[in-house]
């Protein structure tokens, strides 16, 4: 008689889980480990699932990081996406790779863009706008010097126009 516990949430029922959750949308494998992990299954059977998922290619932290750089390029910056990637469990050259896409010149677009969609929320004098635009800019993960390009840029015709 073994003295090891049984396995309170086997192999078979850790596979269906795994595929329902991918179903519903992509996972990378660290969140999966994670959720298997919290469901009860073994080191041992989170790894024979994990293994078998990516011999499949139904798991892929790279098309993973590559797919979420892309969609959330637009709002966020390199500093902010590498952050979440890291926080999803994808190694650190995966998510090199995935934001090393994104350039300067793409960011600042995505800059102004955001600073201009968002300009109707700075109220006050001149230097105040510009203060908390860098903020926003800034907590959205964007580079000091995208954010700075992005702000000569938006405020630019104010500027101007004194």
């Amino acid at each position: 008689m073994s003295d090891a516990p049984p396995d309170a949430y086997p192999y078979e029922r850790a596979w269906s889980y795994a595929l329902w959750l991918l179903g519903r949308q992509a996972y990378t494998t660290g969140q999966l480990r994670d959720k298997l992990t919290r469901k009860g299954a073994t080191e041992d059977t989170v790894t024979r699932v994990l293994t078998k998922l990516i011999d499949l290619k139904l798991v892929d932290d790279a098309l993973y990081a590559e797919a979420f750089v892309r969609s959330r390029g637009r709002t966020k910056g390199a500093l902010r996406l590498r952050q979440e990637l890291f926080r999803k469990g994808v190694a650190e050259p995966l998510v090199d790779k995935a934001v090393g896409n994104l350039d300067e010149a793409t960011q600042l677009e995505s800059a102004v863009a955001l600073a201009e969609k968002n300009r109707w929320r700075w109220k006050g004098e001149p230097r105040e706008q510009r203060s908390k635009a860098y903020a926003f800019l800034a907590r959205r993960g964007f580079p000091g010097d995208v954010v700075r390009g992005a702000l000569e840029q938006t405020f630019a015709a104010d500027e101007e126009d004194n």
